[in-house]
């Protein structure tokens, strides 16, 4: 989701990415609307019960003697998203419009996913009414939020500042792509290797073999995964919306953008469920092959194919950059749609 394909030009006077500050007699931005100071509380209230929940669930893991190397990967991910939602969250109160693209993406994804956790449909079960009841409050304060986030109020003092506060500064853009492209290509070689494996699996006769397959799959998906898909998708989102260039006005970013959440929710709600059922039927012994586990096994090697091969493509978007503009691109900068310098 990199918008490397746009040459730099220099920024107008006035512009927050001119480092001379705004222009002699400009007008301060105005103030946030009462929408995105509630917004604002909203996000908070909901990733603090979010991180209690995650706390609870660890502490629970600590307490019956199942903590391991999955604990310690939802530890990190948790402090990790408090550092991220507190960040993404005071960029919306300073007017920076990716930082409410963000908090979009990042609590449309909670909401998803914690919704999926109550209904019993995927990720872990939820351990008492303690942690039920948490992620109730995440899940309603998520829905509130996302709300307020597009109120018209919102969406009005939003356009007044976004020319002044949309994009990322030059050289915090660079570290940023720098890392969303170190990241993307882990993401790659860890789903690749996936992918070997469940294949390994599949087709092995050895139950020693499958099993150990099997439990790498888990321990990669447990630590490594699922932080490589988030960090990838943040970075790119930075790199994209956090530029004069938009997250949705060039079509091959709007396509990265919207396959690397489709690969992320291919990741947690199948690949992962994938992996939880063939440990279990590992577990409890059942038949290498002509069983449960060939089924599971084989639907494993699909679906990490499917993302290899989204990963791979996304790659070559990003190389050829083709398509043009959007309409949104071509609202934004009228009369370059058809200029492939542009690209």
């Amino acid at each position: 989701m990199s918008t490397t394909d746009q040459a730099e030009r220099p920024p107008a006077p006035g512009t927050r990415s001119d480092h001379r500050g705004p222009a002699a007699g400009s007008a301060p931005p105005p103030g946030p609307p009462g929408g995105v100071r509630w917004a604002y509380a909203m996000v908070i209230v909901a990733t603090l019960a979010a991180i209690a929940s995650n706390v609870f669930e660890i502490a629970d893991q600590i307490e019956t003697g199942v903590a391991g190397a999955a604990t310690t990967g939802d530890l990190v991910l948790t402090i990790a998203f408090c550092a991220l939602f507190g960040f993404f969250a005071e960029m919306l109160r300073a007017g920076r419009q990716w930082g409410r693209v963000l908090l979009t993406v990042f609590t449309s994804l909670g909401i998803v996913f914690t919704g999926l956790g109550l209904a019993g449909l995927g990720g872990r079960p939820l351990v008492g009414a303690l942690q039920g009841s948490l992620a109730v409050i995440s899940l309603v304060t998520s829905v509130v939020g996302l709300v307020l986030l597009f109120l018209p109020s919102v969406n009005r003092w939003m356009s007044a500042v976004r020319r002044q506060s949309r994009t990322v500064p030059q050289r915090l853009r660079k570290i940023v792509l720098t890392a969303h492209v170190a990241i993307s290509v882990g993401w790659l070689g860890l789903v690749t290797g996936m992918f070997a494996m469940s294949v390994s699996g599949a087709t092995t006769g050895s139950a020693e073999q499958q099993a150990a397959m099997y439990r790498t799959m888990s321990m990669l998906d447990e630590i490594f995964l699922g932080m490589t898909s988030m960090f990838a998708l943040i970075t790119g989102i930075v790199v994209g919306a956090g530029t004069k260039w938009g997250l949705l006005q060039r079509r091959w970013v709007a396509v990265k953008f919207f396959l690397t959440m489709g690969v992320m929710i291919l990741g947690f709600g199948v690949i992962h469920q994938l992996i939880l059922r063939a440990n279990e039927l590992v577990d409890a012994g059942a038949p290498v092959r002509g069983g449960e586990l060939d089924t599971v096994g084989w639907s494993m090697a699909g679906s990490a194919a499917l993302a290899v091969v989204s990963l791979v493509f996304m790659t070559a978007v990003s190389t050829y950059k083709p398509w043009g503009p959007t309409r949104w691109g071509k609202k934004a900068r009228p009369g370059a749609a058809a200029s492939r310098t542009d690209r």
